[in-house]
């Protein structure tokens, strides 16, 4: 087989259309249904099931994806090798966050990595609904899973690289009676868990790792709070706190960026905050991944 199959394959494999994939792959559609129907008489299986239109994995299909994307992270790597490039490697490297919260983190770190190395294109997913690490790490999705600390009954490596603080964010013009003695902290002072404003708290749906880390330590400061509304999606906290729907306790990188909306910010005391990290399979690493990792 050849590796201009393999790249036809993954394009279809990844969910795309046949005209999408060729149009990408900026080949022919019947050029590309050849190239697959060429792949599946070299392997004697077939890869797709044919229905209407459309193509979806068989069982032999499922299982050819992390093998094949392993072939194109290899031929990659080799490509380094060959042409003396190897210590400015080009390529692309794949990673997951499996957290929501971390957008701040993993940007600043892959920017550090681009800037060492900026001939590799780094695309950042989001773990799929329902799957863990070890299925993206195992089918060839990503190399790397960003995750809270400690991830959830993991058996692949792990490193601790981080810690994410919760601030406090409050819509800006309250009136001073909603603190403790009617009296607002100055800005950066930070507020105790036990002397927070008289407001309903906007936060996201239970279960979440955040939620679960916040409810902790407020329980555990003797903090009675109550609920104004439950999101979904965490990056709309703070367009409800702007609204005037009450506080939030917010990824500390978010609440900064909120005052420019008009939101007040204060550190808490004692620090909400989570450990991130890392997971991944050295194992299967490609020469990339393994630059990534080896630079945390």
């Amino acid at each position: 087989m050849d590796l201009r199959q393999i790249e036809y394959f993954l394009a279809v494999a990844g969910g795309e259309s046949l005209s999408t994939a060729a149009q990408n792959l900026s080949v022919t559609k019947p050029s590309l249904s050849q190239g697959i129907r060429g792949l599946e008489r070299e392997l004697g299986v077939e890869l797709f099931h044919r229905v209407g239109r459309g193509l979806v994995l068989t069982a032999a299909g499922r299982a050819l994806v992390g093998p094949a994307r392993q072939m194109m992270r290899s031929s990659a790597a080799a490509f380094n090798v060959a042409t003396g490039t190897a210590d400015e490697p080009r390529g692309r490297l794949d990673i997951c966050s499996a957290a929501h919260g971390l957008e701040g983190p993993i940007a600043r770190i892959v920017a550090d990595f681009r800037e060492r190395w900026p001939a590799v294109t780094v695309r950042v997913g989001e773990l799929p609904q329902g799957a863990t690490s070890e299925q993206v790490l195992a089918d060839g999705a990503c190399e790397v899973v960003f995750s809270y600390w400690p991830p959830d009954m993991s058996a692949l490596s792990t490193k601790v690289i981080g810690v994410n603080e919760y601030w406090l964010a409050v819509p800006s013009g309250v009136h001073p009676d909603v603190w403790p003695n009617g009296v607002k902290p100055a800005a950066g002072v930070p507020v105790s868990l036990t002397a927070l404003p008289d407001l309903p708290v906007v936060g996201v749906l239970k279960h979440s790792r955040a939620r679960l880390a916040i409810e902790s330590s407020l329980q555990a400061a003797g903090a009675r709070t109550r609920m104004s509304t439950e999101l979904a999606q965490r990056e709309t906290v703070g367009a409800f706190v702007f609204a005037g729907l009450g506080m939030a306790f917010m990824e500390r990188s978010l609440a900064e960026r909120s005052v420019a909306s008009g939101a007040e910010i204060f550190p808490v005391e004692p620090a909400i905050s989570l450990n991130y990290g890392i997971e991944f399979d050295p194992e299967t690493l490609s020469p990339l991944g393994r630059l990534f990792v080896d630079g945390l």
